[in-house]
């Protein structure tokens, strides 16, 4: 799996580069360790280094060199398991927790953005929710009063989407959603941890983490890391793989980037309920064109031989829905993780 990964390329990717930061060569002490600079990771780092405190960051790859620039960067809070049947899980307090800390990443990620001057195309912008033609609108009007018990209030149906080549019909708007380059952002971020004292190596790989009073970070080549805290913001947690890994799922999710004529997209984040379903956003090009994003034919890892076949499949239901595609010119996949719980 890996090997299929490296050889596919996001937009991300293509249009921005992140320098590399240098390896743990020496023994050091801060007062946090952090391990993983995902979009977690580095936010969590970010955070208190400006607040203070004294911060190792390590990844033992590049920064954002996982999962996080592969990504269709959609910033959201309406969740792919619905809040209705979140709310059957975790009752309607858990569910209030759920949109409410999903918004509020979405305004941290703005306020930073703000105040570091991050330039990375961030855009507050409308997403959509739509479903099958021929589908009852039950499901939406449940959707519909499950969000506003979660605090969404600004959650309302609208009689369509604005892209009409959709043809969504009836549909759930959900306000002041986000979207930005995520690379873009990163450097920023990774500028920012380091104005404000924090430390970052890459290549930096972690042998094993001890905790107590003090704890100690081991990487491969025997340097160490000793901190007051220590967290760990890996895609699945290193420290504690057995417990965590038989409560979670690994999907691929697969993306295209292609042309479209500017303007010939209208700007929005949307999202199907077919099964498996699609994603959709544009990203600014700098010539007189977007390249429109389509993610979906999500499945278990493992389970499929021909992954080519899938973004077959997704320019296939794009250029039905968006006839004005001129070419297809970035494919990619990533991993996700399904929890037992539904908020991953």
């Amino acid at each position: 799996m890996k090997d299929h990964i490296e050889q596919t390329t996001s937009l991300w990717m293509a249009t921005e580069e992140i320098p590399l930061r240098a390896k743990l060569s020496r023994n050091v002490e801060a007062d946090v360790c952090v391990v993983g600079a995902g979009i977690a990771g580095m936010t969590t780092a970010y955070l208190l280094a400006s607040r203070g405190n004294s911060v190792v960051l390590i990844d033992d790859g590049p920064l954002a060199g996982g999962q996080s620039q592969r990504t269709t960067a959609h910033l959201t809070n309406a969740l792919d398991d619905r809040y209705f049947e979140l709310e059957k899980v975790h009752g309607v307090e858990g569910s209030r927790l759920a949109a409410d800390s999903h918004s509020q990443a979405i305004d941290r990620i703005e306020s930073i953005i703000i105040s570091e001057g991050i330039d990375c195309d961030f855009q507050r912008i409308d997403g959509y929710l739509f479903t099958l033609p021929g589908e009852s609108p039950r499901m939406l009007e449940k959707e519909l009063a499950a969000a506003h018990r979660a605090g969404l209030n600004g959650v309302e149906i609208v009689p369509n989407a604005p892209q009409p080549s959709l043809q969504t019909g009836a549909c759930l708007k959900f306000p002041r959603q986000g979207q930005f380059h995520p690379l873009k952002y990163f450097m920023g971020l990774g500028r920012a941890i380091e104005k404000c004292g924090g430390r970052i190596y890459c290549q930096t790989h972690v042998k094993s983490v001890e905790g107590g009073d003090t704890g100690r970070v081991t990487t491969e080549d025997r340097y160490t890391v000793t901190a007051k805290d220590i967290v760990i913001a890996t895609n699945v947690p290193i420290n504690n793989l057995l417990a965590i890994h038989t409560k979670q799922a690994p999907y691929l999710t697969y993306a295209i980037g292609a042309t479209v004529p500017r303007g010939s997209v209208a700007p929005g984040l949307y999202w199907d309920t077919l099964d498996p379903y699609h994603y959709i956003r544009l990203q600014s090009n700098s010539d007189a064109t977007d390249t429109l994003i389509i993610g979906g034919e999500d499945h278990k890892a493992g389970q499929v031989r021909d992954q080519q076949e899938h973004w077959q499949r997704l320019e296939s239901w794009a250029r039905q829905h968006f006839p004005l595609i001129t070419t297809i010119d970035y494919q990619w996949s990533g991993m996700v993780m399904e929890t037992t719980d539904g908020l991953e």
